[in-house]
């Protein structure tokens, strides 16, 4: 089975996508702000490109990496649209910033869910793919059988 890909990039390269305008998120409204709570969506971005990088290197360690990206957008998700819906923001700017963080946190959330029911089994007894590139194996295959069982003679 192929990996599951957006616009050609799997969901680890997504993930450092996706952490990286996190952390640039982060690292320009501080700029503009100076205020440290700005740096959030910096923390968040790190955690995704560590683990997008952790995939990359070491695919043996996929689904654990990936299940820390997640929990990050998870995080990030849900701190972002309750600050902003709640009102804890002290500045516009700051409120920009809440929503921009949760967009980008839950579009990688989104990506992660469609990859997961892409590689989920599909029937009982079927393995669970999770973005690994699988060969496909001649035991897994049906056979149909020695050739000389499936030919039929039509001479008299």
């Amino acid at each position: 089975m192929q990996r599951y890909t957006i616009s050609g990039f799997t969901i680890p390269q997504v993930t450092i996508l996706a952490g990286v305008l996190m952390a640039t998120l982060g690292l320009s409204f501080y700029g503009f702000t100076d205020y440290l709570t700005a740096l959030f969506p910096t923390l968040f971005g790190i955690v995704l490109m560590i683990a997008g990088a952790v995939s990359v290197a070491r695919p043996e360690l996929n689904a654990m990496s990936m299940h820390f990206a997640v929990l990050a957008s998870t995080v990030a998700t849900t701190l972002g649209f309750t600050t902003a819906l709640f009102g804890t923001w002290t500045t516009a700017t700051s409120l920009v910033e809440q929503i921009l963080m949760s967009a980008i946190a839950s579009a990688h959330l989104y990506a992660c869910v469609a990859s997961y029911y892409y590689g989920k089994a599909k029937f009982p007894g079927d393995t669970q793919t999770c973005g690994i590139d699988e060969q496909p194996d001649g035991a897994k295959s049906r056979n149909p059988g020695p050739a000389s069982v499936v030919a039929i003679s039509l001479e008299s």
